[in-house]
């Protein structure tokens, strides 16, 4: 599974993709965003904190990705009427299927993406981000995990972002060749953790 960090980190760019700190209107977005990326590890809140196991982790199934969405938009239809900037459907949508989307390319776990239509479950042949360490401050695996997940994932979200804010081509390219060979080595050390 891919930290928690790192699906923050995925909530946190689709906010800003769509909205500028001058949009104080919205700010309640960010957190809404934010939540329905980490959402779907309810699963392990039930099973550490109350000790409910969900069958097959279910809740990292697009089912649960689109009915989580659905309520969110359905929530927000009184919100949404009178803030001109509110989150769209597609971005409520974005932040809560790209939890199993990560989880799916750390390729550690199987993931029943298609659950309640198919029982199988998806593994991606190649972890193309690290697994989330055990969680313990003395852990040295979680925090080197952790920057190897930012230092792939961090690049490509602010690319995103630049894209969609309309970013000048010029100065996007720059930075791009700047950071791309660092992103490169972050990419290739995270692949070869999962030989």
């Amino acid at each position: 599974m891919s930290s928690i960090v790192g699906h923050t980190a995925v909530g946190a760019a689709i906010y800003l993709a769509g909205n500028r700190s001058c949009d104080r209107d919205v700010h309640w977005a960010l957190p809404v965003l934010v939540l329905l990326s980490v959402l779907p590890d309810v699963d392990y809140i039930l099973n550490w904190g109350l000790h409910i196991g969900l069958h097959s982790r279910v809740s990292h199934s697009l089912v649960f990705s689109l009915v989580v969405s659905g309520l969110a938009w359905y929530c927000s239809v009184a919100i949404r009427r009178t803030t001109p900037h509110a989150p769209s459907l597609q971005a409520i949508l974005l932040a809560s299927l790209s939890h199993p989307v990560l989880d799916v390319l750390v390729g550690v776990h199987p993931l029943p993406l298609f659950w309640p239509l198919a029982q199988w479950a998806i593994t991606s042949p190649v972890g193309l981000l690290p697994s989330a360490g055990g969680l313990s401050l003395f852990n040295y695996y979680l925090w080197r995990n952790l920057l190897i997940e930012l230092g792939v994932l961090v690049p490509v979200l602010a690319a995103l972002v630049s894209i969609v804010r309309g970013t000048n081509v010029g100065a996007f390219m720059y930075n791009a060749l700047v950071i791309f060979p660092a992103w490169l080595v972050f990419l290739f050390w995270s692949i070869s953790l999962s030989r």
